[in-house]
């Protein structure tokens, strides 16, 4: 990352801090940004705890930089380098250096930053934000949001109970997570099962099985539905179509694979979608 980076759309962010923690940072990197091309400062994010105060019957706004003051700039090393040779940069403005190396950098990519961007814009007032951790981001399966104002959002699903929904864990890096809002379980597409070593040395968690196992049960009630009544009930199409979503995604290895597809071969033929590319997908991973 030493050599100078200008093509935008790749171009990581570099992980800051403003030992000061002085929102009036936000101006002088407005600036700029405006004059991008010859500061080579092309975006920033700084992320902000907003709260609120009744003062003499008017509201405030009150505004800080979240613990730890990061700072995420759109530019190159060198570029803030010179930054930080200007007043008030000179200052206040720093690297946050990796605990493996006390004089290197830390970059997040675009993905990363726009993952966190959208969930922020979608919150109003006091988001919350926290340091992830290898515990707390190991609580759930990778999930994508489907729809909703969280749509487009993935990260880990730190809880989900029945239909009532659940959160999501946006990290950005090693450095920074932020928690969405709460999410009907409805428009949570599972992307990949949560993975960790269990005592038998599996890949998969026990709980992974458990989640496929259930999904087996569900898929062979709707299938018996279909084959007693001739087809399903307005509620287990819904049931049905539910599943599909959320569940087809998944990109699976080894006996949990045959076991996803059988279940959605179960439930697309008991949708009578015999016909769709989906349904061909899955019937050729059966045994």
């Amino acid at each position: 990352m030493e050599n100078e980076v200008r093509n935008i759309a790749t171009m990581p962010w570099l992980v800051m801090y403003s030992n000061s923690g002085d929102i009036g940072i936000l101006e002088n990197l407005e600036a700029k940004k405006a004059e991008s091309e010859a500061t080579g400062i092309y975006d920033f994010f700084v992320p902000l705890d907003i709260t609120r105060q009744f003062v003499d019957g008017k509201t405030i706004e009150l505004k800080r930089l979240i613990a730890g003051n990061y700072i995420f700039i759109k530019a190159t090393r060198e570029d803030i380098l010179r930054l930080r040779q200007e007043a008030p940069f000179d200052a206040t403005l720093r690297f946050l250096h990796p605990y493996t190396c006390p004089t290197g950098c830390i970059y997040v990519n675009e993905e990363e930053m726009q993952m966190l961007r959208l969930t922020v814009k979608q919150q109003d007032g006091n988001v919350e934000y926290f340091v992830p951790s290898s515990k707390e981001l190991a609580v759930g399966d990778y999930v994508c949001v489907i729809d909703g104002p969280f749509t487009g959002v993935r990260g880990i699903l730190e809880s989900v109970k029945g239909h009532e929904g659940g959160r999501v864990i946006v990290p950005v890096g090693d450095v920074l997570a932020v928690r969405t809002g709460k999410v009907n379980a409805d428009v949570i597409q599972l992307l990949d099962l949560a993975k960790a070593p269990d005592g038998n040395g599996n890949s998969y968690t026990s709980r992974a099985y458990k989640k496929i196992r259930v999904l087996i049960a569900e898929s062979e009630k709707l299938l018996a539905e279909k084959e007693k009544e001739g087809q399903l009930s307005d509620s287990s199409v819904k049931e049905a179509n539910r599943l599909i979503l959320r569940f087809s995604q998944l990109k699976l290895i080894g006996k949990i694979r045959s076991m996803h597809a059988q279940a959605i071969y179960n439930i697309l033929l008991a949708l009578g979608e015999t016909e769709s590319e989906l349904f061909i997908r899955f019937r050729n991973l059966l045994p």
